[in-house]
C-alpha cells in the first residue's frame, strides 16, 4: 500500500508540474492564438477528468479525437493561409495524451487503494465477533463456541443447555420508540441476561431480535431457573419502560433446549432451541 501511496503522490506533483508549465506558456505567449490555446487548455482538463473517471484508454481515445481535430485545423491554416506552424502545437500533440497518461495511473493506484482497503474493511468485519450495541457476541463467536462445547459436552458426557431469547413485536416497535430508544433497550436487555447468568455462561446477540446464552454443565432444570430469573427481571424493566412510554409493552419468549447426542450440528442445535420459542406463553 505504501508502493501505491508514493506512486499516487508522484502522479499529482506531475499532473500539478504539467498544468503549471502549460499555463505559463501560454501567459508568455498571450498575443498567439490565444482563443485556441484556452480551447485547447479547456480540452486538456477534459481528458484528465475523462481518463480519470474512465481510464487510459478511453482517455487515449479522447486525446486522439482532438489532436485528429486540432491538427486538422492546422493544416488547414498553414496551407490556406500560410500560417507557421508553431511549437505550442507540438506542445499540445505530446501534452494532452500525457495528461490522460498520468491522470489515468493516478486514477489506477487509488482505485488500487480502495480496494485494498475494502478488503481489509471485510476481513475486520469477519473478525470482529461482538456485536457493537450489546458488547455482546455475535452471530459467528456463538456458532464457534456453540460447535466447541458441543464436542466438549459429548466427550466428557456433560450437560449443556442452550437458550434463546426472542424479543416479542421488535420491528413494531422500533417504530413506535425509534432506533436510538430500542439499542437502550436491547442494552437493558442484554445487561438483565448477564446479571441473570453465571460468569462461566456466555451471552450473545444473534439477531436484531434475538439474543442466546449457551450454559455449559448445566441441564434443563438448571436452565429453568436462568430462564425464571430473567422473566422476573424483564417484568420489572417492563414496569420501568412504561412510566416513560406508557403505550409499549416489553415482551420476551425463551426457548430452552439441553444437548443429547443425537443432536449432530450446531445449526440443528439452534433450530431446536429456536422451536422451543413457541411453547412459551
Amino acid at each position: 500500500m505504501n508502493r501505491f501511496s508514493k506512486n499516487i503522490d508522484i502522479y499529482i506533483i506531475i499532473l500539478l508540474l504539467n498544468f503549471f508549465c502549460i499555463c505559463s506558456f501560454i501567459y508568455f505567449n498571450l498575443g498567439k492564438n490565444i482563443m485556441l490555446n484556452f480551447i485547447m487548455l479547456g480540452l486538456l482538463f477534459t481528458v484528465t477528468i475523462v481518463a480519470y473517471f474512465r481510464g487510459i484508454v478511453e482517455g487515449f481515445l479522447f486525446s486522439a479525437m482532438i489532436i485528429f481535430f486540432y491538427v486538422t485545423y492546422i493544416i488547414y491554416n498553414n496551407i490556406i493561409y500560410r500560417n507557421p506552424i508553431e511549437l505550442i502545437t507540438y506542445i499540445w500533440m505530446v501534452d494532452i495524451p500525457l495528461s490522460a497518461f498520468i491522470s489515468g495511473k493516478l486514477s489506477e493506484n487509488i482505485n488500487l487503494i480502495q480496494n485494498i482497503n475494502a478488503k481489509l474493511q471485510k476481513e475486520y468485519r469477519d473478525l470482529i465477533t461482538i456485536d457493537r450495541t450489546t458488547g455482546l457476541s455475535n452471530l459467528k463467536g456463538f456458532y464457534m463456541d456453540l460447535d466447541r462445547e458441543m464436542s466438549k459436552a459429548k466427550r466428557h458426557k456433560l450437560s449443556l443447555s442452550l437458550m434463546i431469547v426472542k424479543i416479542q413485536y421488535y420491528d413494531e416497535l422500533k417504530v413506535i420508540l425509534g432506533e436510538k430508544r430500542m439499542e437502550e433497550i436491547l442494552k437493558v436487555i442484554s445487561n438483565v441476561i448477564t446479571l441473570a447468568i453465571r460468569g462461566e455462561d456466555i451471552s450473545y446477540k444473534l439477531d436484531k431480535d434475538i439474543l442466546a446464552v449457551l450454559m455449559p454443565s448445566t441441564n434443563i432444570q438448571g436452565a429453568e431457573v436462568v430462564k425464571g430469573r430473567i422473566k422476573e427481571s424483564i417484568s420489572e424493566e417492563n414496569l420501568k419502560i412504561k412510566q416513560e412510554d406508557k403505550n409499549v409493552n416489553l415482551d420476551i419468549k425463551i426457548g430452552i433446549v439441553e444437548y443429547e447426542n443425537t443432536i449432530k450440528e450446531a445449526f440443528e442445535f439452534k433450530e431446536l432451541a429456536e422451536k422451543e420459542l413457541e411453547y412459551d406463553v
